[in-house]
């Protein structure tokens, strides 16, 4: 077999987004010698949206650092027992206190992010006392922190985690006393208070058992579910430290059924009810089985519901499961229309069949109540609660886009939008705005000197210097922004900082005339980032594909997506999809066979006919042609096979590492990142390379499944990710 040691093309790539970097605008300044002025991302791995800053000039520059004055809620948590809300985004932490009316910035950026990755979640407990996070180490990974909020005390729970942007392995009981986490394939238990002040025993006589986070479950704050290959247990809570110490002697727990099928902690997730009697396994995302414990031995458990996800409309993105009063389970499906770019919800009651009780478009994540007889979620610029036993609605907030949300009690909630965030009352339905997100423009109010800012469909809100919140104004008569005041003149202009879509200028006009950038590096000269390119290989296999093209609608990136026959034949739905979604596709030849085989007999006729067929199978489904980038399968070829091709008007594309996920299934999804950004280092840039599903090998821990982790190492390495384009 021949094998060919290609450097990566050097493509000229551009950016997909109509705007590439960080921009400035909307300046006003005042007769104190103080602007006002907005600073938008538009990039990567961000939401574009407008903070609004304020800066005191002096000399000609700012006098201290610019200060941000609105706070965009890209993650939430509650904290000391629901009074103090925390804010984290991209230029911080902030915390709302509800009994001082006060918002203060407890950590902040004093410059413009320029390399943007997702803020990483927090895993609160219920009581608000405590939290885990991963402290990060590298690109890559990190250690778990157990981290008190009074305190700020913090303990490593465990090193070498990876980076997560979804869920930490971690699992709070209901009353906060306990809380279990993952380590090295097992499941540990400790109590946060004992562990911060070190009096905590020795972690080996804390394991629950062998396993991954997903082996465990809360079914109240007395009983911990446990599932070991084909056993799930039932532990006293009371009982823990007893079950850690001997284990060996009195096993795992009280058995309370057998499951017809091997639990893997890998790909599989299940809950039970209150008195873990009923539980529902979720196998591979895909398949959902109800089970009922027959009796108290340890028999096998009655399938009462067990059906795969076949729709036929619609891929399937995420799925989440409650328990309704009654003991019965609730199945939550998050869905992406093979049609469409909008993800929507349905929701079913499982007994012996699944009736849908709820069918929800555009629709976001849900979010139980406390006591879990409400659930809340949002489509659109809509927001609904809902009652979990009788799927009646109870409460509707209408008025802007919603990015997270948190329950503070069964009536109350914080809602993140778009514009603001406020403190919403399902009972009264009032919703005080606490703080602004973002911004259409910041004004000076010349009768005090007062903010004021627009927020877009004439909504303007008057800022509170001393507590640092938003409320609800009314404005007459139009404001017009200043550009000079006698001393200064401000302005945006160009910059050569390829980073930056502008600069915004500040000119002295008394004293020595000069007109120097407010933030420096905004109009340094800077080198142009590295580009590289996700390619995904779509062989003959969907099942990462959903998850695919959600990460990269949260990312805000664009994928290049090279398509193989076979894959087109199985699933024309789903390649329909990838075209609806934005995507640019590619070719990869109109079989899965390996060309350079010594079976095959391969000439130029063989690899224009090959190629012609894929385009004209691709028109067929999609009524789209696709790019004239493509690679064999595999990526094995010869030079004479890219010369064939490249005849046939198509240029040969190569990813950046010769380690390939398909040729190493088995491989840590941390050394294969690693590699790749070895690859990329070395030639400045190109191509990496994901396989979007696995028809023909055993792989528990595809690449795919790691989207947020590799998207934001790129990110973090400096990297700007764009969609294959020209050469």
């Amino acid at each position: 077999m021949k094998k060919l040691a290609i450097l990566c093309l050097v493509i000229s790539l551009i950016s997909f987004s109509a705007v590439a970097g960080t921009s400035f605008g909307n300046p006003d300044l005042n007769l104190n010698d103080e602007i006002l002025f907005t600073v938008r991302h538009n990039m990567v791995g961000t939401s574009p949206y407008k903070s609004l800053f304020r800066a005191v000039l002096k000399d000609g520059k700012p006098e201290k650092a610019p200060e941000v004055i609105t706070c965009y809620p890209e993650q939430m948590e509650l904290l000391s027992g629901g009074d103090v809300l925390q804010i984290r985004n991209r230029y911080g932490i902030a915390r709302y206190s509800k009994k001082a009316g006060e918002l203060i910035w407890i950590e902040k950026s004093e410059e413009i992010p320029e390399n943007i990755v997702p803020v990483v979640p927090y895993a609160v407990s219920p009581n608000g006392k405590y939290f885990c996070r991963i402290e990060r180490t590298s690109v890559f990974s990190g250690n778990l922190m157990l981290v008190s909020t009074e305190t700020g005390k913090s303990s490593i729970l465990c090193e070498g985690v990876l980076n997560s942007y979804e869920d930490l392995p971690v699992k709070w009981s209901p009353d906060s006393s306990v809380v279990v986490y993952e380590k090295k394939n097992s499941v540990y238990f400790c109590n946060p208070d004992a562990v911060l002040r070190g009096v905590e025993i020795d972690e080996r006589y804390r394991k629950v058992g062998r396993g991954s986070i997903n082996s465990v479950y809360w079914a109240s704050s007395k009983y911990l579910a446990y599932v070991d290959d084909y056993l799930l247990y039932k532990i006293n809570t009371k009982e823990l430290y007893t079950l850690g110490l001997y284990s060996g002697i009195i096993g795992q727990g009280k058995p309370m059924g057998r499951l017809p099928f091997q639990f893997n902690p890998l790909t599989d997730k299940f809950t039970c009810n209150s008195e873990v009697t009923s539980a529902v396994v979720t196998q591979n995302g895909r398949l959902f089985t109800y089970l009922v414990v027959r009796s108290a031995s340890c028999d096998y458990m009655d399938v009462i519901y067990s059906r795969p996800y076949t729709e036929s409309n619609a891929s399937l993105v995420a799925s989440y499961i409650f328990w309704d009063a009654s003991g019965k389970p609730v199945l939550w499906q998050e869905k992406l229309p093979y049609d469409g770019i909008k993800e929507h919800g349905a929701v079913y009651k499982l007994d012996v069949l699944a009736k849908q009780v709820l069918l929800i478009e555009d629709s976001g994540k849900p979010f139980l109540s406390p006591s879990g007889t409400k659930v809340m979620f949002f489509a659109g610029s809509t927001v609904y609660v809902y009652d979990i036993n009788t799927w009646k609605r109870i409460a509707v907030l209408t008025g802007e886009k919603v990015v997270s949300a948190i329950w503070t009690d069964d009536n109350n909630l914080y809602v993140g939008g778009e514009k603001s965030v406020r403190l919403w009352n399902i009972i009264t339905n009032q919703a005080d705005t606490i703080t602004l997100s973002s911004v259409t423009a910041g004004y000076w109010d010349t009768s005090d000197y007062s903010i004021v800012a627009d927020t877009g469909n004439a909504n303007f809100y008057k800022f509170d210097a001393d507590k640092k919140t938003w409320s609800k104004t009314e404005v007459t008569k139009a404001i017009d922004p200043v550009k000079q005041n006698g001393r200064y003149r401000v302005f945006i202009g160009t910059t050569q900082n390829k980073n930056y879509d502008n600069a915004l200028y500040v000119r002295s006009l008394s004293k020595r005339a000069v007109t120097i950038p407010l933030y420096k590096e905004s109009a340094k000269k800077a080198v142009e980032k590295k580009k590289v390119a996700l390619a995904f290989e779509l062989y003959d296999n969907a099942d990462g594909l959903p998850l695919i093209l959600s990460e990269l609608k949260k990312f805000n990136a664009k994928g290049s997506f090279f398509i193989n026959g076979e894959f087109i034949r199985r699933y024309p739905a789903e390649t329909r999809q990838i075209v609806t979604n934005g995507h640019l596709c590619a070719s990869m030849f109109f079989t899965t066979a390996n060309l350079t085989e010594n079976s095959f007999v391969i000439n130029e006729d063989f690899v224009r006919r090959g190629l012609a067929r894929n385009e004209d199978e691709f028109y067929d489904c999609t009524k789209t042609e696709l790019t004239l980038f493509w690679h064999a399968p595999y990526y094995d070829t010869t030079p004479e096979i890219i010369t064939y091709g490249g005849n046939a008007g198509y240029t040969y594309v190569n990813p950046c590492s010769d380690v390939s996920e398909f040729n190493n299934p088995d491989m840590d999804p941390e050394k294969l990142i690693k590699k790749f950004l070895l690859g990329l280092d070395k030639t400045n840039g190109g191509v990496v390379s994901v396989v979007g599903g696995f028809s023909q090998s055993n792989h528990s821990r595809p690449l795919y499944k790691y989207m947020a982790l590799l998207i934001s190492a790129l990110l973090d390495s400096g990297y700007e990710l764009v969609d294959l384009n020209s050469l």
